[in-house]
């Protein structure tokens, strides 16, 4: 599959750098996680095949997006994913969101209904388990600023990111870094990702935001994730379908970690795939 095609966005100042796969309808926007970049999705994208049409926006603070020295709280994410999807023209998507992407997907759903056709939360929840915050605070905040090499960045990914195939480690080495003075340094903000911690929505919050979601839903866990426990997610199932019965609601486990789109890009497309099929 041929590499996506760069393109741009701009609210209040800050560009927005998004990524764009060609496809079929419904158009699809992906949001990542804390730390990550919209070409996290590459070994996604490559499974989908063109089936869809994938819109992937680095945040802001990440990747090649602007990086401003405040506004971080969610709500500024979700108004530029509906800033994105007015650059392209696109009035109603099909939205995939992980990690803290599929945070701000819910308020996007949530508050924005007329925007979203169907809605995809992958290893994400109102209440995350401790060990995976713990960890996504330790990797975002403790970091090194920079490396020397790729070799040097290489090992460092492979032991605090463990378990991955060369294909992910490349990926990452190629899109989470840029050379800078001879070193590799972090696409991603160290001040904006302290900042998104600090701005983090309450869990009540969340659920409320949860119950309020009108379009279609499925919920997608890691078996071995350390963020969604199996409690929490068919938690998150139950009291959507309580407060939705009309609304198809969906829970699918995959044999995963947290990063369901890295672990199993096959397994995850063909049921994104089968639901944007649905939703045309």
């Amino acid at each position: 599959m041929s590499e996506p095609s760069a393109g741009r966005a701009r609210r209040d100042g800050v560009d927005l750098v998004l990524w764009q796969w060609p496809g079929g309808p419904p158009p699809t926007l992906l949001l990542h996680g804390i730390g990550n970049y919209g070409r996290y999705w590459d070994l996604f994208a490559r499974a989908v095949a063109g089936r869809l049409r994938l819109i992937a926006p680095d945040a802001r603070g990440h990747g090649d997006s602007g990086k401003p020295g405040d506004g971080y709280a969610p709500s500024e994410f979700v108004a530029d994913a509906l800033a994105t999807l007015d650059a392209l023209g696109i009035e109603r998507a099909f939205v995939v969101g992980h990690s803290m992407g599929g945070t701000h997907a819910m308020r996007l759903a949530a508050d924005h209904p007329e925007r979203v056709t169907g809605l995809v939360l992958v290893d994400v929840g109102p209440e995350p388990m401790r060990e995976g915050s713990e960890r996504a605070r330790r990797l975002s905040l403790s970091r090194p600023a920079s490396f020397a090499s790729r070799d040097e960045a290489l090992a460092y990914l492979r032991v605090t990111s463990p378990g991955y195939g060369d294909a992910v480690y490349a990926d990452r080495l190629d899109h989470a870094f840029r050379v800078e003075e001879g070193r590799l340094v972090w696409r991603s903000s160290s001040a904006a990702l302290a900042r998104i911690m600090a701005s983090r929505s309450s869990p009540d919050e969340l659920w409320a935001k949860l119950r309020e979601i009108r379009c279609p839903l499925l919920i997608v866990r890691g078996t071995r994730s350390n963020v969604l426990s199996a409690s929490i997610a068919e938690r998150m199932a139950r009291e959507r379908s309580t407060a939705r019965p009309g609304v198809r609601t969906a829970l699918l486990e995959l044999d995963a970690g947290h990063n369901a789109a890295l672990d199993r890009p096959a397994e995850l497309a063909e049921d994104v795939v089968r639901m944007g099929s649905a939703l045309r």
